[in-house]
């Protein structure tokens, strides 16, 4: 595995009425990277919420999970595939096609008001052995009883590397290891 030098950044909105899967009426799953080039994978480094400060309102930001997961799988995937996705029956840190958590802090004294965000770039953990092979979605909860998280800004670094044949199967073995319990 060699890094080419090359970073790649992504940006943008992810919404509930345009996602690959929701399920109940609070989480949504979004593919926003695919790159089925040969050769090739992914290391994240850093990941945010785009803050939107120009915006008075400021109601979309929302923490996310970053996962190895591609638009067809998103399609196929049931809801309690989702949930189990989402951490809702297991626990994120077990499942290896997550790579990421992002959160938002929010300061408790001024729970009242929308604009409450805080430290939105320190508040994030990256598995540092996660590489993404093909393709990188984004879930987050809508809280249907609001209008405050039905769409999530974000920011993503990635560091580019060459892998081999053989390094490519290894990543994507263990991207997938524990979809083995039967739950995707």
């Amino acid at each position: 595995m060699k890094k080419t030098g090359r970073r790649v950044y992504l940006s943008g909105i992810v919404r509930e009425d345009t996602a690959e899967k929701t399920f109940g009426a609070t989480h949504a799953l979004q593919n926003i990277l695919v790159d089925e080039r040969k050769g090739y994978a992914y290391k994240v480094t850093f990941a945010s919420v785009y803050p939107n400060v120009t915006n008075p309102d400021r109601s979309f930001g929302s923490g996310y999970g970053i996962f190895s997961y591609s638009r067809r799988e998103l399609l196929r995937m049931t809801d309690d595939q989702a949930r189990a996705t989402l951490g809702l029956t297991r626990d994120l840190a077990v499942d290896n096609r997550n790579v990421g958590i992002v959160g938002i802090a929010f300061d408790a004294n001024k729970a009242d008001e929308k604009n409450n965000q805080i430290n939105y770039q320190n508040q994030y953990v990256i598995k540092g052995d996660a590489m993404v092979t093909q393709s990188l979605a984004i879930g987050w909860f809508t809280n249907a009883a609001s209008d405050t998280s039905i769409q999530v800004t974000y920011y993503i670094e990635m560091d580019e590397y060459e892998v081999n044949d053989d390094e490519e199967i290894l990543l994507i073995l263990n991207e997938r290891a524990q979809d083995a319990r039967g739950i995707q």
